[in-house]
């Protein structure tokens, strides 16, 4: 759900990265859904500015426990495991997720726990490791906006739509193993992928094991 910032009442941008078909987001009880245990952090969400923030907060929170745990137990590279249950939302948000799991001095696992769709794929994909629940689906696909105003304003806003998606294909082009080919016709449509087939495509590098 891209929201365009500008106050100008003459247009109205809204791309959306959701799997959410109804384009509804429910984030009235997101802190509730966004939780740390220890170096466990549950994001169960939707994709936007206030659940990132949070989720990015915990993360940070978790960095620093997981540091504290490798001294007190004298153990290098003790993960970040990242739950995530969404349906998807503001690639943009997305964007701040991703920039902040890359800037942590410790390895994040992601596990797809349900569902991951969209904005919550591109979060889960850029983890150190990937996994995902025997029972869990995936969704990747196109971007959606709303909007209206001038020619100029609509020419220009699909010309940055064109430069979102082609960031959304260079991301899975450098974590993934899907071909450009394959890309394009999974993004066209909106199809949810079995933890079998994310595994074929390196959406994920295997099924969940609690004993990892």
């Amino acid at each position: 759900m891209l929201k365009d910032t500008s106050s100008s009442t003459k247009k109205k941008a809204n791309p959306k990265h959701t799997g959410n078909d109804s384009g509804d987001s429910d984030d009235d009880d997101d802190e509730s859904k966004i939780v740390r245990e220890n170096n466990h952090v549950y994001f169960y969400s939707e994709v936007s500015r206030e659940s990132i923030f949070k989720l990015n907060i915990l993360l940070r929170e978790a960095e620093k426990f997981v540091h504290t745990m490798s001294f007190d137990l004298n153990v290098k590279n003790i993960p970040i495991y990242l739950h995530i249950n969404s349906f998807g939302g503001s690639l943009y948000d997305a964007y701040a997720a991703v920039d902040a799991i890359k800037n942590l001095r410790v390895p994040v696992y992601s596990i797809i726990e349900g569902c991951a769709a969209s904005a919550g794929t591109i979060i889960s994909v850029v983890c150190t490791k990937r996994f995902i629940g025997k029972n869990a689906h995936m969704l990747i696909h196109q971007l959606s906006s709303s909007m209206w105003g001038k020619m100029s304003e609509i020419e220009d806003e699909y010309k940055h739509l064109n430069e979102l998606m082609k960031q959304i294909k260079r991301l899975y082009g450098e974590y993934t193993k899907i071909s450009k080919k394959e890309l394009t016709e999974l993004l066209k449509h909106d199809i949810w992928l079995t933890p079998q087939t994310c595994i074929q495509y390196g959406l994920v590098d295997a099924i969940y094991d609690s004993s990892l």
